[in-house]
Formats: C-alpha cells, sequence, structure tokens
C-alpha cells in the first residue's frame, strides 16, 4: 500500500491538489476504447463537437493555460522534491513537437506528475475526460475533489486519509493513444477518507507516477485534453 503524499509548493495565486497513491487496475483494451460518438441537444449547456467532445487543449502553445466554455486552468509539474523534473515544478509547459514532455528519474518519496489544474471546475455535464497520450510506463489518473482534499489544497477533507483521489492507472505506450478516463470507473484507494464522487467543483486532474518497488520515473507526453459530455 502506498503512502500518501505530503503537500507541495503552491503557486502563489492558486491552491493545487496534489496525488495521492492508488493501485487501480485496468484492461486497457476494454477502457481506453473510444467513447460513443454524442450529439448535443439543443439544451446542452457546453459547446460539444459531433462526437461529443469540448476540447479544452491541445498544447499547441506554451502559454500553459486553456479556457473554453467556461471551464479553464493551468497546466504545471510537480514533484516529491527527491530528484529533477523536466520542466521544473511550476515553471511552464515547454512544447516539443506539439506536445508537452514531462520526464524525470528517481522520485524516492512519492513520486511525480503533471496536473491539469481547473481550481474549481463543473464537470457535472460531462462522464469522461479524454487524453492523448504516449510514453513509457504507468501512469495514474487522479480526479481531485474538495472531499479528497484538505483545506490548505483547496478542500474540505480533515484528519487522515486525505489526498485519497477518484483514479485509475493505464499504460503508456510509445504511440499516441486517446485515454478514456471515464469518471464511473474511478475509484479511491484503499487509505483513501471514503467520499463520494461530486463533479461540481474538481480541483484538478492529475496524470502520476507512483513509487512501488522502487525509485519512481516519468516520460509521459501530452498531446490533447477534452471532456466528453454525458447524456442527456
Amino acid at each position: 500500500m502506498l503512502a500518501a503524499p505530503l503537500p507541495l509548493r503552491l503557486p502563489v495565486s492558486l491552491l493545487l491538489a496534489v496525488a495521492g497513491g492508488v493501485a487501480c487496475g485496468s484492461d486497457a483494451s476494454e477502457r481506453d476504447r473510444t467513447l460513443e460518438p454524442l450529439t448535443p441537444g439543443p439544451d446542452s449547456p457546453v459547446a460539444v463537437d459531433e462526437n461529443g467532445e469540448l476540447l479544452l487543449d491541445e498544447l499547441t502553445d506554451e502559454d500553459a493555460r486553456f479556457a473554453v466554455s467556461g471551464i479553464s486552468g493551468e497546466w504545471f509539474t510537480y514533484s516529491d522534491g527527491t530528484s529533477p523534473i523536466t520542466p521544473p515544478d511550476h515553471t511552464g509547459l515547454p512544447i516539443v513537437d506539439g506536445a508537452a514532455h514531462v520526464s524525470g528519474t528517481g522520485f524516492s518519496e512519492w513520486g511525480a506528475g503533471l496536473s491539469a489544474y481547473f481550481t474549481s471546475a463543473d464537470l457535472s455535464a460531462f462522464d469522461a475526460v479524454v487524453v492523448r497520450v504516449r510514453g513509457s510506463g504507468v501512469i495514474v489518473a487522479e480526479v481531485a475533489t474538495p472531499a479528497t482534499s484538505p483545506p490548505e489544497e483547496g478542500g474540505t477533507c480533515m484528519g487522515t486519509g486525505c489526498f485519497g483521489h477518484f483514479a485509475r492507472s493505464f499504460p503508456l505506450t510509445d504511440t499516441y493513444q486517446d485515454v478514456v478516463i471515464r469518471f464511473a470507473e474511478l475509484a479511491q484507494p484503499s487509505w483513501g477518507q471514503p467520499a463520494q464522487l461530486a463533479l461540481d467543483g474538481v480541483i484538478s486532474l492529475n496524470l502520476t507516477t507512483k513509487v512501488s518497488e522502487g525509485p519512481a520515473s516519468i516520460d509521459l507526453w501530452v498531446d490533447r485534453l477534452a471532456l466528453h459530455a454525458a447524456a442527456p
């Protein structure tokens, strides 16, 4: 069982929901398939495309920010501080060949990751996050909410078991794949303080690597981030 990470240094204007450890098994061939296209109805609250997706970021610039249909946020890396991460913590997100690349080795306390930080976003009109990624190793995708985050991270969790975010893991491949992270399939780690997954105030989506049987490494390329609209 992985230990919960310690709070990390935060940007001046923001609170970060950082990662909690989790061991979430998954069947990649089943979970990472493309969602069925969804045609938005006339009362749809957001401007989704013909596939039912709201594109948040294609990561073609280096501003490390996104803002679409009232949902805004920023990207940054973070780590346990036991080894350097590239790009360094909270220093923006350089683009290489039209994608963001996060790398580092030797993280020995809990690991490292990349966060799409929303501050507080109402994602209740959506049923999944879709990320286009490649790289090596295993990534744990976490949805951080107020119920799983302590007050200093923008949440309401008190006592033990905070940072037990709703999550699942998936393997990276050397070619890009669209990974569908369905909210209904996420689970908290066994040590997490039990909570209900409330999507009306999501703090962040974290793509993390965890310390397991040895130091953690991260080799993650991200090309696209989107939300998939829930059926009416």
